[in-house]
């Protein structure tokens, strides 16, 4: 897998939290995913809104996710000349369709590049950035490349 990105060299631009997603970075500190419920309609939905953007009900709670899903779309960038993109290419941008239903975009970690397809089975992996941590997902299956 030499040109699968790794937790260590893929591109993470530091978030600006404000009170209301400081919750959901914090649970990600704790390695665990959240996204909203939605206690009047019962979807789930991500980003984090303290509202339901389907029934516009303000009674949403957080609900944690089990980490998986599925891999709904990507791209595999192997150029970019703007820092601090440069020397972390080849890296995946990609959309993972979670197990309970939310889309959240991210990226894909220690994963073969030629094995990435869509609708392929995808597991969180959080990556450590100072004190910040990001979830990322790579495949939940081991191809050997």
């Amino acid at each position: 897998m030499s040109d699968a990105p790794t937790p260590d060299t893929v591109p993470l631009t530091l978030p600006v939290p404000d009170p209301f997603t400081a919750w959901w970075w914090m649970a990600c500190r704790e390695r665990r995913l959240l996204v909203r419920s939605c206690r009047s309609c019962g979807r789930l939905h991500f980003p984090p809104r303290p509202a339901c953007p389907s029934c516009w009900s303000n009674d949403v709670e957080w609900h944690q996710c089990a980490g998986t899903g599925l891999l709904y779309s990507f791209s595999i960038v192997r150029e970019n000349d703007l820092a601090p993109f440069t020397t972390a290419v080849p890296y995946v941008p990609a959309v993972v369709e979670l197990t309970e239903g939310p889309r959240l975009m991210t990226t894909i970690v220690d994963s073969a590049l030629h094995a990435l397809a869509v609708d392929a089975p995808v597991e969180v992996v959080f990556v450590d950035r100072g004190e910040w941590t990001f979830p990322t997902f790579r495949l939940a299956y081991r191809l050997v490349p």
